[in-house]
């Protein structure tokens, strides 16, 4: 049975950016590409070709490879058997056969993914630092069914944290959704206390250009906002009254006494 999704997910954002404003003005959302990620090891999970480790399974991997492609190699008036023997050759070096692939993933990973980051918290105080403008910020609650199922995205889901890579096949990776999945939603544990949820597209036809990578999210998509522990009062008035008249709920988050922790109040 798989684990229940969040009803509500999060995105902490600055007041004082522009951009990060209309996440609740505009409800616009921007999907990243992985270059942007201060992550070195996110969305660069790849197949892993020293998984081919007999003859009998490079063979195999060959076979699948020409067999997959032959339409189009054919197309190309390429030679078959010398398509066969150079990519016999190539993975005589595994280590360099790797590291071509993984250059050339990471080169369509970030020209054509775009990943929306989200978190199942509101109330994680490391988060209300990094990305809450140290705490003087606001976060925008979103309903999840209803942004996963706008039609704008491809996928969504939690967040895996893990200690190792997930180990992809590059002969039984015809699943290509899980292998994308293990690309996007697997991270490293240290990363866990973000509980992230994302959402991703793929940009075939508009790669990399960054206004096509700016989502607005339905109309009743926002389901509340939490205002940070050290918003301005100006602030605070600006937010509350664009949600009184959006009839959106606004909490103020505090400090729980005696606790590293925070609470929050219903304030609109």
């Amino acid at each position: 049975m798989k684990p229940k999704l969040p009803e509500i997910v999060y995105k902490y954002r600055s007041w004082t950016n522009d951009y990060h404003k209309n996440v609740l003005l505009k409800r616009q959302v921007f999907l990243s590409p992985p270059s942007d990620f201060n992550d070195p090891f996110d969305c660069r999970v790849t197949k892993n070709h020293h998984l081919l480790n007999t003859p009998e399974r490079i063979e195999e991997y060959i076979e699948k490879g020409i067999n997959s492609n032959l339409e189009y190699l054919i197309s190309q008036g390429r030679n078959i058997e010398f398509e066969r023997n150079h990519l016999r050759e190539r993975l005589q070096n595994l280590d360099q056969y790797q590291k071509e692939f993984e250059d050339l993933d990471i080169e369509y990973t970030d020209k054509y993914l775009g990943v929306l980051s989200l978190s199942e918290r509101w109330n994680s105080i490391l988060m209300w630092s990094h990305y809450g403008d140290f705490h003087k910020g606001y976060c925008v609650g979103f309903d999840e069914e209803i942004i996963r199922t706008s039609g704008y995205f491809g996928k969504g889901g939690r967040v895996t944290y893990t200690n190792d890579l997930p180990k992809i096949d590059p002969i039984n990776a015809e699943n290509e959704i899980m292998t994308s999945f293990y690309q996007t939603h697997f991270k490293a544990k240290d990363w866990k206390y973000e509980e992230e949820y994302r959402l991703t597209k793929l940009y075939f036809d508009k790669p990399n250009e960054e206004p096509n990578r700016v989502a607005i999210l339905p109309e009743n998509s926002i389901r509340e906002v939490i205002i940070g522990l050290n918003a301005s009062n100006e602030h605070k008035k600006e937010i509350i009254s664009f949600c009184k008249e959006k009839t959106i709920p606004v909490y103020q988050s505090k400090k729980e006494q005696y606790k590293f922790r925070l609470k929050r109040e219903l304030i609109n």
